[in-house]
């Protein structure tokens, strides 16, 4: 076994998908820049089976250097928000979602007993470990469902506005503007790729360990057998992206200074007659000289360059609860 996907669902028991390359399209790992690899599945194990599986393949796995580093300070990210907030401002973006790295170099490693950590903190969150022979490990806790396709019923969810869990009151009208944005957009996605009976449901807040999330789920009908295709077609939502989707992402790929790679893609797999796609977020990417870590946060014309800031450090807490203790 070269290659593995381990998976936690909510409310589901832990699953090793066996990976083989270039055998099937049966589970796929997307960039953010949408570069995707396909799999076949060989063969699936469960719980305890699949967790001493993946600690077998990593007791002799040889991760590369991955030259973890941070890609910006406090300074540097705060002055590239407040161009985003003005490009906003000026009316060439609605919204851009900006993001960086965090890294841990001396750190460590402990695969298997963050994935451990991460399933007793984060019960609500969908967790994933995606291991490729050769390559950096990577894994998280992600609260965001792409798209979720049981035979004719499908189900995805607009997540955007972010504050400290457990606040109390309203959310603020830059959080309720930013999520209506998202959820306009995917349901307009939805109607242009043929889905039918579309409803929402929200916005209410979902909570992701230290942070919270305001959530509209939103469901359709449409045909699994398209899955894949209107997964491809809502990626870059502009909850990792931004709107409009063309104008936002060329503004990062001019200021945001780094690659994504495959933070804020998606990861996905197909069960008999259902496709589930995860957005690959609140995530690390590990390699033998160390780890870093992803986060990130929707800028619009309301956002305020501290408050930015101090976001993605919340959203870093998701795992460091984990990896630092």
């Amino acid at each position: 076994m070269t290659h593995f996907a381990l998976i936690r669902e909510v409310d589901q028991p832990v699953k090793l998908l066996v990976l083989h390359p270039n055998s099937g399209r049966d589970f796929v790992l997307t960039s953010f820049a949408g570069q995707r690899e396909w799999y076949g599945i060989e063969s699936v194990a469960y719980d305890d089976e699949a967790m001493q599986l993946a600690e077998q393949v990593l007791q002799t796995a040889n991760l590369p250097a991955i030259q973890a580093k941070d890609s910006h300070n406090q300074a540097s990210y705060e002055a590239l928000v407040s161009m985003a907030i003005e490009a906003c401002r000026e009316g060439a973006l609605e919204k851009v979602v900006l993001s960086r790295t965090k890294a841990y170099e001396s750190i460590e490693v402990k695969p298997m007993d963050w994935f451990k950590g991460l399933q007793s903190h984060y019960p609500s969150a969908t967790l994933f470990m995606i291991y490729r022979e050769g390559e950096a490990l990577w894994m998280g806790a992600t609260p965001e469902c792409l798209l979720d396709n049981q035979g004719n019923q499908l189900q995805t969810m607009s997540l955007a506005g972010t504050r400290p869990a457990g606040t109390a009151g309203a959310w603020g009208i830059k959080e309720r503007e930013e999520q209506h944005l998202v959820t306009k957009d995917i349901v307009n996605m939805l109607q242009v790729m043929g889905c039918e009976r579309i409803v929402v449901d929200g916005p209410a807040s979902i909570k992701a360990g230290p942070v919270e999330h305001l959530c509209s789920w939103i469901e359709a009908a449409f045909d699994h057998k398209k899955a894949p295709q209107l997964a491809s077609a809502l990626h870059p939502t502009p909850a990792i992206g931004g709107l409009p989707r063309a104008q936002a992402l060329a503004f990062l790929k001019e200021h945001e200074g780094y690659d994504r790679s495959w933070y804020s893609g998606y990861f996905g797999w197909k069960d008999d007659d259902r496709y589930a796609f995860f957005v690959n977020l609140r995530c690390m990417e590990i390699g033998s000289d160390g780890m870093q870590c992803y986060a990130g946060g929707g800028i619009t014309s309301r956002s305020e360059p501290r408050a930015e800031w101090l976001e993605t450090a919340a959203k870093l807490q998701t795992l460091e609860q984990v990896i630092l203790h």
